[in-house]
């Protein structure tokens, strides 16, 4: 492999439209304070939420690729696959924080509940759509 570009463009760029697309089309639909239940007011803000939201998803997906391609379990995806999971992953994460019932009484607890969908849904939407090596 001689440039980067292949894996990373939608590795990284492919959480960002989603959630960039998701907080939109909410707002347009219902508005953002009824999309985020009273937390956020304004579309501008929503947006916000979701740069975070994807871009910790698209670092978080970059260390998940380069731990399969160390474990030699997958190979760096490029093209379709890695659009594919790459703009599959937000939603599986949306999906899995809106099935969570308990709220974390610690600190830690409340990085686990951000964070660790974010690593579960990127390392199984990677497992599921990347090729093996």
């Amino acid at each position: 492999m001689t440039s980067l570009r292949p894996w990373l463009s939608p590795t990284l760029l492919g959480p960002l439209l989603t959630t960039w697309g998701l907080a939109t089309f909410l707002s347009l639909l219902i508005g953002a304070a009824a999309a985020t239940f009273g937390a956020v007011d304004t579309w501008a803000v929503l947006m916000l939420w979701a740069t975070f939201v994807g871009c910790a998803i698209g670092v978080i997906t970059v260390g998940v690729d380069v731990l399969l391609l160390w474990l030699k379990w997958r190979a760096i995806p490029m093209g379709v696959r890695a659009w594919l999971s790459s703009m599959l992953t937000p939603l599986l994460v949306y999906g899995v924080w809106s099935q969570l019932a308990w709220l974390p009484e610690t600190e830690l607890g409340a990085v686990l509940l951000v964070f660790l969908p974010m690593v579960a849904c990127s390392l199984g939407a990677r497992l599921l759509f990347g090729a093996r090596p």
